[in-house]
């Protein structure tokens, strides 16, 4: 995949989030103020604000497509997202399994000295 394409599906994903965040908001604000003015445009699904919300995705991606800085700024970071190293499905598998056993071992060492510290604490209050 081109690096292009890269940094437009991002501004296409960023706009989609702007689209489903921007909807709930119009349909809680709705909810608060008067319900009656989400009324359903095409059909009950399609309120009006899924349509504030599609508007407010459009509006919000173009707008972020256009900023200079941040497409610039898009760019050199798919630039450098090409240069990174990923690991092959081998690697991440093992060292997944290394930081789970890790994670148990430390887990067992905490709460064995939580026992031990409990049980001395206990004995030293009962003096």
């Amino acid at each position: 995949m081109s690096q292009e394409r890269m940094v437009n599906l991002a501004f296409v994903a960023a706009a989609l989030l702007v689209w489903f965040l921007s909807a709930h908001l119009f349909a809680g604000l709705f909810d608060l103020i008067r319900p009656e003015w989400d009324a359903g445009i095409i059909g009950r699904e399609f309120r009006l604000s899924n349509l504030l919300g599609v508007s407010a995705g459009i509006v919000g991606g173009i707008a972020l497509w256009r900023n200079e800085k941040l497409f610039q700024f898009a760019h050199e970071v798919a630039g450098e997202l090409r240069k990174v190293t990923w690991p092959s499905i081998a690697e991440t598998r093992l060292l997944t399994t290394v930081v789970m056993v890790t994670t148990v071992l430390v887990s067992l060492c905490l709460w064995v000295f939580d026992s031990l510290i409990s049980v001395v604490t206990r004995f030293i209050y009962r003096i």
